[in-house]
């Protein structure tokens, strides 16, 4: 499917580099080509067509993969139907809970597999797709195995009088999810943790550029769960997408994408008036105060715009750094982006790995040379590629620039790669107010030793999480999620249950019956 966004003639990689990722390959794909998955099997698109899995480093062919259509879309919906209305739908919650866990204690077996899959499809350093996603990936499924014990739990409404009131949860019926090609195994869990938890089916739809870790994990789950509890359609966003977010009989929207796609999901949704959660992109500030440590604060700056090559909605791509420690700091983190690893996503020692294509590439290099034509200063990296065995390869380098304005195109816009604005400040007024001068709310982080000073400035980032002396931690259970055009809805923790479920209310009346007037 990805034959849309490659230009294979560009991948001059050398053949070592080759004969490693086909030998990689050949140990984890595990077909030629791929089908849907619905109600347990996998089955061929309605029109037959596929598409093609390439690798982001080499840009080799590692499967096809079905491009689907609406029609495929309604035999998903019809199979989760099926399966919320007949065996899933029967389970207790005790019962889903043991069927999340045992899915977790598979997935923990098979982290090695899962996490290869994501550095050959999009390139991401093969010990993060490891330690960071597959750590994460198995630990929600343990989440909300523990949490699915007490999802249909209510409260009851005092009332004083003969009546007696209360409230329970139910599940929407069937979900349909989407998710984006920068964290493909690691957002199943995202998705599909909370919505079996609370009794739903599901209709997953992964990224056309990277399906075959999604695939793999949802053949996990189904192996567990009775058969079209969660089923898998894959294809393009322009058919498969927009079926999803305008079906009559899909019961709830859960979209991770860009801003663009939500709207778009939104739009369609809202025709059926269909419950939609959203996590969208980030323009996320990273504060330094003057007291900072300032070795911590430079590897969590790092940790906050190169992870993941920069393909993540959370990066702290705005850099505020008060003006008495500024010099130095620039100074120090130019010299540690030196010592960042540019290099195979395979090899071990990788910190940074190619884009997801030579388009992203070309998006990610135009967003540097307009900051530099708007006057941006280049303090580390730039527009090159990388030279040697992987010069073909789609990567940017790790880039800093000063001298950024406020208004600049790099400044606002997200550019979702490697790319770093730095900033100087001196009034906190003041750069609180720049840092939340943006349409975006996702994330933001503050670096200082003083607890009043961070805990102010906790409660005035307009973000949904906000990170003090660290940035990127996802590991804990914590509700995840954006303000303002960065999503609605939370994931990740309890609060998750809240947004797969809805509140039913049932008033008992022990007395007289109520009168007219």
């Amino acid at each position: 499917m990805q034959e849309q966004f490659y230009d294979r003639a560009r991948y001059e990689v050398s053949d070592a580099v080759r004969e490693r990722h086909r030998a990689a390959a050949e140990t984890v794909v595990s077909r030629e080509r791929y089908g849907h998955l619905i109600a347990g099997e996998w089955v061929d698109a309605a029109t037959g067509e596929d598409g093609v899995a390439i690798d982001a480093t080499t840009g080799a062919e590692l499967a096809t993969v079905q491009r689907g259509t609406p029609e495929d879309v309604d035999r998903a919906v019809e199979a989760a139907r099926a399966a919320v209305e007949g065996s899933w739908g029967q389970l207790t919650p005790g019962q889903r809970a043991d069927r999340l866990g045992e899915i977790a204690d598979r997935l923990a077996g098979r982290t090695t597999e899962i996490a290869k899959l994501d550095s050959l499809e999009t390139g991401k350093p093969n010990l993060h797709a490891l330690f960071v996603d597959c750590e994460v990936l198995v630990e929600q499924f343990r989440h909300f195995a523990a949490l699915a014990r007490s999802t249909d739990e209510g409260r009851v409404v005092p009332t004083g009088d003969e009546k007696r009131v209360f409230t329970h949860r139910e599940p929407y019926g069937v979900v349909g999810a989407i998710s984006a090609w920068n964290f493909p195994a690691m957002f199943v869990a995202w998705k599909l943790g909370p919505a079996l938890a609370a009794g739903n089916a599901v209709v997953f739809k992964p990224s056309e550029r990277a399906a075959l870790s999604s695939l793999a994990v949802a053949r996990i789950c189904d192996r567990v769960l009775p058969p079209g509890t969660v089923n898998v359609v894959t294809g393009t966003g322009d058919a498969v997408g927009a079926a999803m977010t305008s079906h009559e009989d899909i019961d709830k929207l859960s979209l991770t994408g860009s801003r663009a796609a939500g709207v778009a999901t939104l739009e369609n949704a809202a025709q059926t008036i269909t419950p939609t959660s959203l996590e969208l992109g980030g323009k996320s500030p990273n504060i330094v105060f003057p007291d900072a440590d300032l070795e911590r604060a430079i590897e969590g700056t790092l940790v906050s715009i190169f992870f993941n090559s920069g393909q993540q909605c959370t990066a702290g791509s705005r850099l505020y750094l008060h003006e008495d420690i500024a010099a130095e700091f620039i100074e120090r983190l130019r010299d540690a982006v030196a010592g960042l690893v540019v290099g195979d996503p395979l090899a071990p020692a990788t910190d940074v790995g190619p884009m997801i294509d030579h388009a992203h590439r070309e998006r990610v290099r135009e967003y540097v040379e307009t900051a530099v034509a708007e006057g941006a200063t280049v303090a580390a990296g730039g527009t090159g590629g990388i030279e040697g065995e992987l010069e073909g390869a789609p990567f940017v380098r790790p880039t800093v620039l000063t001298d950024v304005g406020d208004d600049d195109c790099i400044g606002c816009e997200e550019v979702f790669g490697p790319v770093l604005s730095v900033f100087e400040w001196r009034d906190p007024e003041e750069v609180l107010r720049r840092a939340n001068d943006t349409s975006y709310g996702l994330a933001a982080g503050v670096w200082t030793e003083d607890l009043r000073t961070a805990h102010e400035f906790a409660a005035e980032l307009e973000a949904g999480t906000v990170w003090i002396n660290t940035y990127n931690d996802l590991f804990d259970p914590a509700p995840h999620g954006g303000y303002k055009e960065s999503g609605t809805g939370r994931e990740l923790a309890e609060e998750a249950l809240a947004e797969y479920s809805q509140v039913k209310t049932v008033k008992v009346n022990l007395g007289g019956v109520p009168k007219m007037g």
